[in-house]
């Protein structure tokens, strides 16, 4: 007989028996814990489903392996491992009675469930992460803290064969985390110790596709704590420690955002008429914009704006819809500087560029250009843009306090704004998630169409991002101290999350609920988010803690 708990596993999916007239933002905005998983004695560092989904292996500072179906315990692992197991993945094609497992203690082991059999591989340094691929059922893959930092293991040969490592002309710190993409088998990408990921073809691994990597952000401004691909491998997510934030980047190079050219082409363009606030249509929806910035509610200034461009990107190149548009994006650039998260400068630049690009009449998107370069202290950036701006808007004075702002910089021989052959922009960005205190912590893609991003946070919740509208789409309970792993089920509208607490929560969306339901979801995710900013003074040195305790193998920094 089918139990009620087994029934809600078969009650939502994706795919051809998801129906495309159900609406995911409304399910999302359901989402629940619907269950708890209890039996670990420890932090639960890594989940990860089988193909199917019928299975969820979890794996723990206990240093066991759990094994649950249909929210049941239906077999615990003693892995032998010495330290804290960070990653755990089923063996392709082994009818899920292999699994892989990598530990704190530098070793890779291979169980099998059946025979009751267990091979080890002792290596170089703490394991983080591991992965494998229908494609090459025999394969997997390990992200190693060490010089040797990516390695192939071959289940029909006795020694893993180095494929990444640090060389005296290929030089890279710690890998943390490696995916391999089951839509484009040869593409592997690895999440190091560093700002930089890189992207590789599996059948030439002498140098890396292409190096994801935010403009602007230097070698040791953030590190990378977990990668993924998409459903059809077009994509990467990337979860930055260090106050980055979360990222999506395109495998194709020809979808380079390249802003910095784009840059240069706008400036040597003519100046369109200058937009006046009495002409641009929507003055009820600009001032709730406005309302939110003066108000110092940025994140959620943000967000406004972001829908308001999803809503008029797509319509007929009116100038007034034009010139409205570019305002959004100016607007939203506002936002963006006066926040003053790490990135935000950049991602203002950014804005204020796709600002000038729709509409060059726009004063206000030049000026905030000249402060967000000032503020980088890219001086000859600056400089130019005020050229272009008594160019253009020769009577204007509000140029005056802003030259002075760059003339009074310090001279530096910081470099061009510029990425180097081979290193691409972010496509997307997503922030209100903090990711300092441990080196574990996931972001996945979520729903049919890989349309939101889901990742874990410092603060213990859940955060879910809508990708077509950039917006937050919802912020969720799910741990008492910090939420690590994030991990959508293969193929129904369910997440499986877990963190510094003993337990592991199941999410599905509960559409019905009773009057006395207590609800996870955060009701004003706003006002949670400033309520965190101003309890740590609006800025976080907790990545020191990381730095601190990189050799301490306690769940705190994992």
């Amino acid at each position: 007989m089918i139990s009620a708990l087994e029934r809600r596993y078969e009650n939502l999916r994706f795919g051809p028996l998801f129906p495309d007239i159900l609406n995911e933002d409304r399910l999302v905005d359901s989402l629940e814990s619907f269950h708890m998983l209890e039996g670990h004695s420890g932090c639960v560092n890594t989940l990860r489903w089988n193909k199917t989904g019928a299975l969820l292996a979890s794996g723990s500072d206990d240093r066991n392996v759990k094994i649950w179906k249909s929210g049941r315990e239906i077999h615990n692992l003693v892995t032998g491992h010495e330290g804290n197991v960070f990653a755990v993945e089923f063996l392709q094609n082994s009818g899920d009675q292999k699994l892989v497992t990598g530990a704190a203690d530098r070793v890779v082991a291979l169980h099998d469930i059946e025979a009751s059999t267990c091979k080890k591989w002792e290596l170089d340094g703490r394991v983080k992460r591991i992965c494998t691929v229908e494609h090459d059922p025999t394969l997997f893959w390990a992200a190693v803290e060490c010089d040797n930092g990516v390695q192939q293991f071959d289940t029909r040969t006795e020694n893993p064969e180095v494929i990444i490592r640090h060389t005296a002309d290929r030089e890279f710190h710690d890998a943390k985390s490696v995916a391999v993409s089951e839509a484009r088998p040869n593409l592997i990408v690895v999440g190091f110790d560093e700002t930089a990921v890189r992207l590789y073809d599996r059948r030439n691994l002498n140098a890396p596709m292409l190096t994801f990597s935010p403009l602007g952000a230097n070698t040791y401004a953030y590190h990378a704590t977990h990668v993924a691909f998409n459903k059809r491998g077009t994509e990467v997510v990337v979860n930055h420690g260090g106050g980055g934030g979360v990222y999506v980047f395109s495998v194709d190079a020809e979808l380079d955002p390249k802003y910095m050219d784009r840059f240069h082409s706008v400036m040597e363009l003519p100046r369109e008429p200058v937009i006046t606030s009495g002409a641009l249509p929507y003055p009820d929806l600009r001032e709730i914009g406005s309302t939110a910035i003066r108000e110092k509610h940025f994140a959620k200034a943000i967000d406004f704006y972001s829908d308001l461009i999803y809503r008029n990107d797509d319509r007929e190149s009116h100038q007034d819809h034009r010139a409205f548009l570019s305002v959004c994006h100016s607007n939203r650039a506002t936002a963006l500087l006066l926040r003053r998260q790490r990135g935000d400068t950049y991602a203002c630049v950014r804005d204020c560029i796709k600002a000038l690009e729709i509409h060059r009449g726009n004063s206000k998107a030049l000026l905030r250009l000249i402060k967000s370069f000032t503020t980088m202290e890219h001086i000859g950036l600056a400089r130019k843009c005020v050229q272009k701006f008594k160019e253009w808007y020769p009577n204007d004075t509000a140029i005056e306090k802003m030259e002075e702002d760059v003339e009074a910089l310090t001279p530096n021989d910081r470099p061009e704004l510029v990425a180097p052959e081979g290193v691409v922009d972010y496509q997307e960005r997503y922030g209100g998630s903090t990711n300092h205190q441990t080196d574990i912590k996931e972001a996945n893609f979520f729903g049919s169409r890989d349309q939101y991003i889901i990742a874990g946070s410092d603060c213990g919740h859940m955060y879910i991002w809508n990708r077509d509208t950039s917006k937050i789409q919802g912020i969720f309970e799910a741990d008492d101290h910090i939420l690590n792993i994030c991990q959508p089920h293969p193929d129904q509208f369910m997440i499986a999350t877990a963190g510094i607490d003993d337990d592991i929560l199941l999410w599905q969306p509960i559409l019905e609920r009773p009057d006395a339901f207590l609800s996870r979801r955060v009701e004003d995710p706003y006002e949670f988010m400033e309520k965190r900013a101003d309890g740590m003074g609006g800025r976080i040195h907790l990545h020191m803690l990381r730095d601190l305790a990189r050799d301490n193998s306690q769940c705190v920094q994992s």
